[in-house]
């Protein structure tokens, strides 16, 4: 049963870095809601930067050290819930913002699984594989065609992926970015590389093999198409 005298919790894409790709939907959430949380690393909050504009309402930086692991990282997110839940139930309307969209690889999955006895709504967001498709102007999939999208990280993942998949996306390929080089070259991909999609600083080419070595933003994605024989 859903707690009715307390606040909503809305979860907010804010696509991928361009203020513009914000849906009407979430602007208008996030110009009533009471309370705006965005998630942090390091006191830095790149959701906040782009949905800057919009907020009307409170904000708050909630810090995240998504490098903790086992027990620290559950008490770690079992205390930011408790918190959000404290400001739910003093009947404050309260959106969490992400980066991209809310139900892909987002910090507010973990909170909507703390907080299910609250009402929760979810505003899709741009993701950042579809923007760096649109800049790339290479389509993620055609036809009756699957795609697979894959963190990059675990290479026998990914190397089942690019041989089961035509279309491969891979995402945060700073983790390793040579070995996914390797992977597509092996398996004989084309592959366009679009890094801070949507700043000022974005980087588009559909030749990642020129900054093989160099240090890679967290926020990349590479986008591979099967070579047709």
């Amino acid at each position: 049963m859903k707690t009715k005298s307390a606040g909503k919790f809305y979860g907010v894409g804010v696509g991928p870095g361009d203020p513009e790709l914000l849906t009407l939907r979430a602007v208008r959430v996030l110009e009533k809601v009471d309370i705006v949380i965005a998630p942090s690393a390091g006191g830095d909050s790149i959701a906040f930067e782009i949905a800057k504009p919009y907020i009307k309402g409170k904000l708050l930086k909630m810090p995240f050290e998504m490098g903790a692991c086992g027990r620290a990282r559950q008490e770690a997110l079992d205390k930011n819930a408790d918190l959000i839940r404290r400001m739910l139930l003093e009947g404050n309307d309260t959106a969490f913002i992400t980066l991209g969209d809310p139900m892909t690889y987002s910090t507010f999955i973990y909170m909507t699984e703390r907080l299910t006895d609250f009402e929760i709504e979810v505003i899709p967001g741009v993701t950042s594989f579809s923007a760096a498709a649109a800049k790339l102007l290479m389509p993620v999939a055609e036809g009756r065609k699957p795609f697979a999208v894959v963190p990059a990280g675990d290479r026998e993942i990914l190397e089942k992926a690019l041989e089961n998949f035509d279309n491969v996306v891979v995402m945060k390929v700073s983790s390793d970015y040579g070995g996914v080089l390797d992977l597509l070259e092996q398996k004989g991909f084309r592959s366009g590389l679009v890094v801070r999609c949507g700043h000022r600083d974005e980087v588009v080419t559909l030749e990642p093999e020129k900054y093989r070595g160099q240090k890679i933003d967290y926020l990349s994605v590479i986008i591979g198409k099967k070579v047709k024989p």
